[in-house]
């Protein structure tokens, strides 16, 4: 056996997985035909009296199914024979004569946590680093090796909902707790610990009562659980999941809505193994799942990279300050000092720096709010944020995050001013959403040292934060950069020097396009609803809103001044801004007016001058008019070299605007549509609109040599 080791002692048989030059192991083909060949062996044995799965990689159980393998099917047939094979080898495990025991330390997901449910016991280490879980809905797919039929049967079919419909983990003691797993141990026991559970579950009184400390305690508790699983009860449960899944996914995911469909209504565990293996084998093969598996790989080969050619050795940062204390300020502070980092903010008043406290305690408590993060913890972290009027202390820092207003005379001013009480080895970036990182280095006397550091707001949800190389950046001071925003769980994108970068360069401008057509007699609900209605969490005038009109019309501005008239600021923007001062969302009105979570179209936008006349554009026509300015300006930043691939630039959207994930990114959409026919319709466009749809020639290059920004079609 290549990948599963089996250890002899007697009474006991360990099989053991470790996947040579792997850090993880997971169940591929050809693991699994191994594990058939070891089950079949075990079934034959008399003397065996416990089998224990066990795992040789730290860390980790078993980290599911070969993603490859799933990017592989073709065919309804191909996973429907690779789901049933799965299945058939499951149920051969649950049906071994001897006591089953999943022993696990680490992560215990997918195809590990359904060959976990397959056996009779499972033991779970307190490793902060075991999950346990049935991730499969967030690539589009449900679990198909029995995951659907035996977790319900044994924590219940709420819980297991809880679990599958997210795609969630759990700790080692929530697995406990809902009795997914029946004793955690310690790991600085763990083998001692490990021994005598094995041993005692040669004892059936053990054994026995492991099995009763499942059942419901409490007459409350017996009575909810005997009605759910009669037809009304039941109907309700999955009717109140169906509602909360269709409001947070507006029915753009089918996998949760058909694990709901096998678990409607109660059957036997081979009739539910059969509604198992069809949803699947058709979920297997969909669009969703071939473009959220594409992520996956896009989001690994990211985890991979370094940023630059720097190969050195590159130490965490242990002291970092943020200069400006407002809201990103306050927000980058929490997300270092959740990090375990000491940070100091330094803003111009006390005032200022109160602001930035607030914030970060803002996060925190959003944390401990879901039961993230406990009291004592935010305590500590909280003490690690520093504050200052000075730079006092800055002598001793690895890192600096400038967060000013987004002024360059001001940034260039305060980053040199800092610089001088930094030593030379810290690290300095700008937290600018759009101006120039190459003129910044301009006023600094070790600009190999800067480069930019962007993170999206809100920083406490937004996961990607753009890398910016300007063109004195060194090699090493990018490779610091990329590794310190992994450390601190977010997903860096190197992107080269240029107005507005990557995200804000693409999203700018069709968020302007919007207000043009608006502008034309659009309305403001009926856009915003057809751009729902695509796969967008909120519409261009509800976005702009949410960012702050000021911040999008500077942006605007920026871009204009570096890219001349095609990207020309819509009048009525600026009369949205400087004439009627409208700030958005936190101004209490924008685009809509806002009372509490209650919103509505903002009366003096419908007043304004040219505005009398409606004119109704189907949902189709704002698509083509708003997102197709967005491929075509992707396709010029592809052709310049502001990010590497069209993967990293769809990733970087959905990540950075919420383009829908389901889709596969801006880049995978414009293929599935067909270029040659968008190139038509943005000529189209280009011949009554002004100088906003001139074509890149990259795109028209794609669209008339038949190639796609992904492959050949």
């Amino acid at each position: 056996m290549e990948t599963i080791r089996i250890e002899k002692e007697q009474w006991l048989v360990r099989v053991i997985f470790d996947l040579p030059g792997e850090k993880i192991n997971k169940l591929s083909s050809t693991v699994m035909a191994e594990l058939e060949q070891v089950v079949m062996t075990i079934a034959n044995d008399s003397s065996c009296e416990v089998v224990s799965f066990e795992s040789a990689k730290k860390n980790i159980f078993i980290a599911g199914a070969d993603i490859e393998e799933l990017r592989g099917i073709t065919s309804q047939t191909v996973a429907q024979d690779k789901a049933q094979f799965g299945q058939a080898l499951f149920s051969r495990i649950a049906d071994l004569p001897q006591t089953t025991v999943a022993i696990i330390n680490g992560a215990c997901v997918g195809g590990g946590c359904e060959l976990a449910l397959a056996c009779d016991f499972r033991l779970a280490s307190d490793n902060p680093k075991t999950k346990i879980g049935l991730p499969e809905v967030k690539l589009g797919i449900i679990p198909g090796w029995g995951g659907t039929q035996r977790l319900p049967r044994l924590i219940g079919l709420p819980e297991a909902l809880k679990i599958i419909l997210p795609g969630k983990t759990v700790s080692a003691g929530k697995a406990k707790k809902i009795k997914l797993v029946d004793q955690v141990i310690a790991m600085a026991l763990l083998k001692e610990q490990q021994q005598n559970f094995l041993e005692k579950l040669r004892d059936s009184s053990f054994r026995a009562s492991l099995k009763d400390k499942r059942k419901v305690r409490g007459k409350i508790a017996r009575l909810m659980r005997f009605l759910q699983e009669t037809p009304p009860g039941r109907g309700l449960v999955i009717m109140q999941a169906r509602k909360q899944i269709e409001q947070k996914s507006q029915g753009f995911y089918p996998a949760p809505l058909a694990v709901l469909d096998i678990l409607a209504t109660r059957c036997s565990f081979s009739e539910g193994i059969e509604r198992e293996l069809q949803a699947f084998s058709k979920l297997a093969v969909s669009d969703v799942a071939r473009n959220l598996i594409a992520l996956f790989f896009i989001n690994e080969q990211l985890k991979k990279q370094r940023g630059g050619d720097f190969s050195g050795v590159i130490s965490a940062p242990k002291c970092a300050a943020v200069l400006g204390a407002g809201t990103m300020g306050g927000g980058i502070a929490w997300l270092m000092s959740k990090h375990g980092l000491a940070v100091r903010m330094k803003d111009i008043s006390w005032d200022a720096l109160a602001s930035g406290y607030a914030q970060a305690g803002e996060y925190f408590a959003q944390l401990k709010k879901r039961r993230r993060i406990r009291q004592g913890q935010i305590d500590r972290a909280m003490n690690r944020i520093g504050a200052s009027v000075d730079y006092h202390g800055f002598a001793n820092l690895d890192l600096l995050v400038e967060a000013v207003v987004e002024n360059m005379e001001i940034k260039k001013q305060v980053l040199a001013e800092a610089e001088i009480y930094l030593p030379e080895t810290a690290l300095l970036c700008s937290n600018t959403s759009a101006l120039s990182i190459t003129e910044m280095a301009s006023a600094l006397q070790r600009p190999e040292n800067f480069c930019g550091m962007h993170f999206f707001n809100p920083v406490n949800r937004m996961p990607l934060v753009e890398i910016v190389r300007g063109q004195r950046s060194s090699e090493e001071t990018l490779a610091r950069a990329v590794a310190m925003v992994k450390g601190w769980g977010k997903t860096p994108v190197v992107v080269q020097d240029s107005p507005g970068f990557l995200v804000n360069r693409i999203l700018l401008p069709y968020m302007n396009e919007a207000v043009y057509l608006l502008e034309e007699g659009a309305d403001i609900e009926a856009v915003d609803k057809a751009i729902r209605a695509f796969g967008l969490p909120m519409g261009p005038f509800e976005l702009a809103d949410q960012v702050g009109i000021d911040v999008g019309y500077k942006v605007a501005k920026i871009l204009q001044q570096g890219f001349g008239e095609r990207m020309a600021t819509c009048p009525l923007l600026s009369t949205v801004y400087d004439d009627l001062q409208l700030l958005g969302k936190k101004g209490g009105a924008g685009f809509y007016k806002y009372n509490g979570k209650k919103m509505r179209v903002n009366p003096a936008i419908a007043e304004l001058s040219g505005h009398s006349v409606k004119k109704k554009y189907s949902a189709e026509e704002i698509i083509d008019r708003l997102l197709i300015m967005m491929v075509n300006e992707a396709a010029r930043c592809l052709q310049e070299g502001v990010v590497a691939s069209a993967a990293e630039l769809d990733f970087a959207m959905i990540m950075g605007s919420g383009f829908p994930p389901w889709r596969g990114g801006l880049c995978r959409w414009a293929d599935a549509q067909g270029l040659p026919a968008l190139v038509k319709k943005c000529e189209a466009f280009n011949g009554v609109i002004e100088d906003r749809y001139q074509l890149s020639p990259y795109l028209l290059e794609l669209a008339s040599s038949g190639r796609g920004f992904y492959a050949s079609h």
